[in-house]
């Protein structure tokens, strides 16, 4: 019996056909920040990065704190991002010290310094410093991610890497120190609180590989599209 080949047209078609069917879209909250007792530095925030092989625009999904529900949720600012690229949403408009920033972006750019797609949500309320998670949704109010957290209020922010939430550490993952600013709530020395995190740092491409592997990422997420 002969052995059946293929001819180079239809090896071609074959090749040109996988990539396009392993193609997805895979946004994930990579990071949030829940908060202080008393002055925050900044509005609470979410970070969204596009481990999937497809350009993914943010403007597409909602975000809602614990529920969640879209009839309470906000539509995020349109960002179109890449893949491995990162946007960070602030939750609230209105920065803590209006007398100082005009803007909570001006505030929070004071606080952590310029980032690349910096933007808000219209809605879906804050997060607790209790138990509570924050959901990307899609529009018909599918959950499409989760980061979830038992407690907040630390000066470290959460950062969710292979479905794992833990507390950022200066100097892993990217995470840095912010600039300081008052907080007289905390007993921190002079009351002046520093933060920890990674707003808009992309993970490194090592991690990227593992988290998305064509597909296989994608259904280990067990993501509802």
């Amino acid at each position: 019996m002969r052995n059946a080949k293929l001819g180079p047209m239809t090896m071609a078609m074959g090749m040109a056909f996988a990539p396009a069917t392993m193609a997805a879209i895979d946004l994930q909250i990579t990071e949030a920040y829940t908060g202080l007792s008393g002055e925050d530095g900044t509005p609470d925030w979410i970070e969204v990065t596009n481990f999937g092989d497809m350009d993914a625009d943010t403007g597409n999904y909602w975000y809602d704190d614990n529920g969640p529900n879209i009839a309470d949720g906000g539509n995020l600012d349109s960002f179109v991002l890449g893949q491995g690229e990162s946007a960070v949403f602030l939750l609230d408009t209105a920065p803590a010290d209006d007398v100082t920033y005009t803007t909570a972006i001006e505030e929070f750019t004071a606080i952590w310094g310029s980032i690349t797609n910096l933007g808000h949500t219209n809605g879906g309320g804050n997060l607790g410093q209790g138990s509570d998670n924050a959901n990307l949704m899609l529009g018909d109010g599918t959950v499409f991610d989760s980061l979830e957290y038992a407690s907040g209020g630390n000066l470290e922010t959460f950062e969710n890497l292979n479905d794992t939430v833990q507390l950022s550490v200066d100097g892993v993952n990217g995470a840095y120190e912010s600039a300081p600013f008052f907080n007289d709530n905390l007993s921190l020395p002079n009351d002046t609180a520093t933060l920890i995190g990674s707003p808009g740092v992309v993970p490194e491409p090592a991690s990227i590989l593992l988290l998305c592997s064509g597909a296989v990422a994608v259904l280990a997420r067990r993501r509802q599209l």
